[in-house]
């Protein structure tokens, strides 16, 4: 078999946040996951955070443990720089980004698995930092949920790639091309994802769109404790 270089997810800052109502009908429990990038169940993640202050480091893991309550997992976070994950605040110019899963395992023990760009607003800086560490718990965009129901104008969304500085490839590979089925676990498809990038009416065909997701939806919760269970209370 072919291993497959590490993929890392982007979120770009592509667009402002502006007043969108969100779709009108919405079901509970969805999600996406990459099947062979999840962690051991009920195993302890170590988490580093560096080159950032240490004011933002609490800031980070306030947003971290958002998630602790909805999963098996542990999360430890540690002084030094070799955590399972490592976060980077560095000011290097670039986006955020992290490795899904366990693909963080497969990066260099010296290199960030994690990149937080820290200079944003408090509800674009909250979104991130949600949405990347989702992406760190194995979670894949939930825009490209092969149940998804946007009709993508390509066109225009190559246009604002340019504009951001991205590839057409990079553009297909986190925003266009939706998810193998049989590399996925999910549930059904969740606008309201922390998972979802914010879509614009002008980025689809017909006029679909989907609003700046800051906060873990019911479906987010729910998804990850069923791809994560909680340990059966003794008493149950």
């Amino acid at each position: 078999m072919i291993n497959k270089p590490v993929l890392t997810a982007y979120t770009p800052s592509a667009f402002p946040i502006s007043d969108i109502e969100p779709p009108a009908s919405i079901r509970h429990t969805r999600g996406i996951a990459s099947t062979r990038d999840l962690w051991p169940q009920h195993s302890t993640i170590t988490i580093s955070l560096f080159d950032m202050p240490e004011k933002a480091k609490d800031y980070v893991k306030k947003n971290i443990n958002l998630w602790q309550p909805h999963t098996n997992l542990k999360f430890k976070f540690i002084e030094t720089n070799d955590g399972d994950i490592r976060i980077s605040g560095k000011k290097d110019g670039t986006d955020s980004h992290s490795a899904v899963g366990t693909q963080a395992q497969r990066l260099p023990k010296d290199s960030p698995t994690m990149h937080i760009d820290l200079e944003q607003t408090a509800d674009m800086l909250n979104q991130t930092i949600r949405h990347e560490f989702g992406h760190a718990l194995g979670l894949e965009h939930e825009h490209q949920h092969p149940d998804h129901t946007i009709n993508w104008d390509k066109d225009r969304w190559y246009e604002e790639g340019v504009k951001l500085g991205l590839s057409k490839a990079e553009i297909d590979h986190n925003v266009l091309n939706p998810f193998d089925p049989d590399l996925t676990t999910r549930s059904a498809y969740d606008p309201k994802s922390i998972m979802h990038y914010k879509t614009p009416a002008w980025v689809t065909t017909d006029g679909y769109e989907v609003p700046f997701n800051e906060e873990l939806s019911e479906g987010d919760k729910a998804f990850m404790m069923s791809i994560y269970p909680p340990e059966k209370s003794a008493t149950a």
